[in-house]
């Protein structure tokens, strides 16, 4: 396999460790790639990755919203674009949620169903790696991990040394000055400050009890929460308080504060905001009646006037994915006006900066998918070992993507090309020597064009 590892290496390839390669071998199996292994076998939309670059670093210093939308045919790659700009922006210091309208059951024209999956699927590098490091039968919560993080960072300002020998009441009453010269000042909703007192001062009293209804609170778990008062008061040696405070749970009244707060939170914890992925926004078509999707294509709109805080949300990048029938449809973004006219394009010329990234006008060059391909192998080769074949040398790689560019069906090229590759390496590593490539490729990729067709539709 030495000229199939000359033509790899030519393209500078990192692979994965083992574990994750094969993680990513098996998603690649049904055409898509888990977001942890996106950047290994990433290529092409250079241009518009370099403009969300360019915007987050942007919004990360001014503080203000942006919202994009992501347009693309099923498999053209809105999901894999919207994993590589969040595994870039946690690179530089964002946290990242990706939300799936679908399976994550939310619906648009209602964000209290957005909320609790905003909160549940935070991620940052600094928990990724914290992850990588616990073993598999242990899970971080990323709301406990980031109330965790942002109590350090208070602790680290009030001047009370992290393990240290400070008695628990100087820790105490040090922690609540901190708290009067800025959370107790902030303009955030007054449960949201309460619950962030109470985490941090339960977290010095190994009050785990408080901790835990806190982060559950705070994730949107439906339920009200009571935390000690003692935990919100200036800090009284010797007097016990059995006074509690009840917090009212986030639910439709209250998910917009409560993602008012969550942004200040994530802030304050170091991070430089939130980069916010909806995918699948084409369910919308599924809500039940014309005033219903009136009201998503609302929702919509005030996410592209102020991310959909009313103007609120500050350090905030939305990302919204949907298919080309959404935005040409008359039934759907056509239909309303205030928002058909706020991202619709003001010249045929690719722009960037463009409110619409549109992956269907910078579809992958042959020789794009060619890199692609050698990606694909060497992502298997770090899960399972190098072939004993020369059958899927650059010949087969060459051949394949001849074939698939010239596909006649309708149907996303790279999903294609993922499918069949995964499929003959693991025919390959199967059968050994003894493998040899298709007779008629021609066949195979004809075949595996009509499966995803299929898919599409279902």
């Amino acid at each position: 396999m030495e000229s199939v590892r000359a033509a790899a290496n030519t393209i500078n390839v990192q692979t994965p460790n083992a574990a994750l390669a094969q993680a990513l071998v098996r998603s690649l199996g049904r055409g898509t790639a888990i977001a942890q292994g996106v950047r290994y076998i990433h290529v092409g939309h250079d241009e518009w990755l370099a403009a969300q670059r360019e915007l987050l670093d942007e919004v990360g210093t001014d503080g203000h919203s942006e919202t994009k939308f992501v347009r693309g045919a099923y498999g053209a790659g809105k999901s894999h674009f919207l994993s590589v700009v969040q595994d870039r922006a946690r690179d530089a210091g964002w946290m990242t949620s990706h939300i799936e309208c679908k399976v994550d059951e939310v619906q648009i024209d209602r964000f209290e169903t957005l909320y609790p999956s905003i909160a549940k699927k935070l991620l940052s590098q600094k928990l990724l790696d914290t992850r990588a490091d616990l073993p598999d039968e242990l899970s971080l919560d990323p709301i406990r991990f980031l109330l965790e993080q942002w109590t350090r960072t208070q602790l680290r300002a009030a001047g009370v040394k992290e393990n240290g020998l400070t008695i628990p009441f100087d820790s105490d009453n040090r922690l609540y000055l901190q708290f009067q010269k800025g959370l107790f000042r902030s303009n955030l909703p007054s449960d949201f400050s309460r619950a962030l007192a109470g985490f941090a001062r339960s977290s010095l009293m190994n009050d785990f009890e408080t901790m835990n209804a806190i982060s559950r609170w705070l994730a949107a778990a439906g339920e009200k929460v009571r935390i000690p008062t003692a935990y919100l008061q200036k800090p009284n040696l010797g007097v016990k308080n059995s006074a509690v405070t009840e917090l009212r749970s986030i639910g439709r009244g209250t998910a917009h504060d409560a993602m008012r707060g969550l942004l200040w939170l994530i802030r304050s914890a170091g991070y430089r905001g939130l980069v916010l992925c909806i995918d699948e926004v084409e369910e919308l078509a599924k809500l039940g009646t014309r005033k219903r999707q009136d009201q998503a294509l609302q929702a919509l709109r005030e996410y592209v006037d102020h991310a959909g805080g009313e103007g609120g949300y500050r350090h905030l990048c939305m990302y919204l994915a949907a298919t080309p029938e959404m935005f040409e449809g008359e039934q759907y973004f056509p239909r309303y006006d205030a928002l058909a006219t706020r991202i619709q394009a003001l010249s045929p010329e690719l722009n960037w900066r463009a409110p619409v990234i549109d992956l269907d006008r910078t579809l992958l060059e042959p020789i794009q998918m060619r890199e692609m391909a050698f990606r694909i192998w060497a992502v298997h080769q770090a899960a399972y070992g190098a072939l004993p074949t020369e059958e899927l040398g650059p010949t087969f790689v060459s051949d394949l993507v001849l074939k698939i560019v010239e596909t006649k069906m309708r149907i996303a090229k790279p999903r294609l090309l993922a499918r069949v590759m995964i499929d003959e390496l693991e025919r390959a590593r199967q059968t050994g020597r003894a493998y040899a490539r298709p007779d008629d490729l021609d066949a195979v990729v004809t075949k595996a064009a009509a499966r995803i067709s299929l898919e599409a539709k279902a």
